[in-house]
Formats: C-alpha cells, structure tokens, sequence
C-alpha cells in the first residue's frame, strides 16, 4: 500500500519540478504552488527551498540579467521590465542589468545597440541604409529596450554637440 502523500509534501513536489526547468524568483514559485491549489503551503515550501539554497531571488535576478544582456538581443530597458514581470522589484532590476551591462557589454548600451543593428541589418553597411529601413530599424532597437539615444548614435543620426556653440 502506498503512504498518502501530505500537501506539503506535494507542494515541495510542484516546486521541485517547476525549479527544475529553469531558475525561477520566489513570486514564480509561490504562483506555481498557488495554481496547484496549495497556497497554504507556499510559505513552509519557500522557507525549505531557501534552506537547500534552490531559491534565491538574488543569484536568479544576476543571471537573467546577464542571459538577457549577454546574448545582445535585449536592451537594459526590456531586460529590466523582463525581471520585474518575475516578481523582483524595479530598483534590484535596474541595478543587476547595470552591473550586466558593465560586465557583458564593455562598449555599454551604445555597443550593444550597434551590435544587434548590424546583426539585424544582415551583414549591409548600416550607412548605406535609406531613411525608410532606418526608421524601420530604429524601431526594432526601441522595442527591444534600448534608449533613444543609443539608438541614434547606433544609427549614426545623433550629434553629441556643446549648446554653447
């Protein structure tokens, strides 16, 4: 005859198994356990999973921060407004995609720009681009998070020029 299983037991068994395909933030577990219908045990389950070091919100906002920065397919602003949907507060957010960018993109957001405009661009001279796929482009890269103006000197249309003049 088979033990009955607690609901902690499978709480801890729904988190185990939702940790185990990605690294997630403590809200994406609690809401996990939540759908399955064990919400009384979430806090019992998150205190367990930070004991064994399986959870930390911390480490979890380092790597996607760096995942999301390194592979150039993402902004600082996209990227950060990724990790706040994972339940990590704007401020931390903010701060694990600066240090990424730091580490990962030594030419900052402008370099990072320029590279996912190139890749985008398909190999063509990013100066020889009409105004229409410039535009189309410059689109692209804001939707992907970056600032305006790394878009523009990205793009070349952005004179960083003394008011006094």
């Amino acid at each position: 005859m088979k033990p009955e299983v607690t609901p902690l037991q499978r709480a801890r068994e729904v988190a185990l198994r939702h940790l185990a395909t990605a690294p997630r933030s403590e809200r994406q577990v609690r809401a996990r356990i939540a759908r399955a219908g064990l919400a009384e045990q979430a806090d019992a389950v998150v205190a367990w999973l930070r004991g064994l070091h399986y959870l930390d919100d911390e480490a979890y906002v380092r790597g996607r921060a760096r995942a999301m920065v390194a592979s150039g397919r993402l902004g600082p602003r996209l990227a950060a407004r990724r990790i706040q949907l994972a339940g990590i507060a704007a401020g931390p957010a903010r701060a694990a995609v600066a240090g990424a960018m730091d580490e990962e993109a030594p030419g900052g957001e402008v370099a990072l720009c320029l590279a996912l405009a190139v890749r985008r661009a398909r190999g063509a001279p990013l100066e020889g681009l009409d105004a229409r796929a410039r535009g189309r482009l410059a689109r692209f890269l804001l939707g992907r998070g970056f600032s305006g103006p790394a878009v523009a000197r990205a793009l070349g249309g952005f004179e960083d020029r003394d008011l006094d003049e």
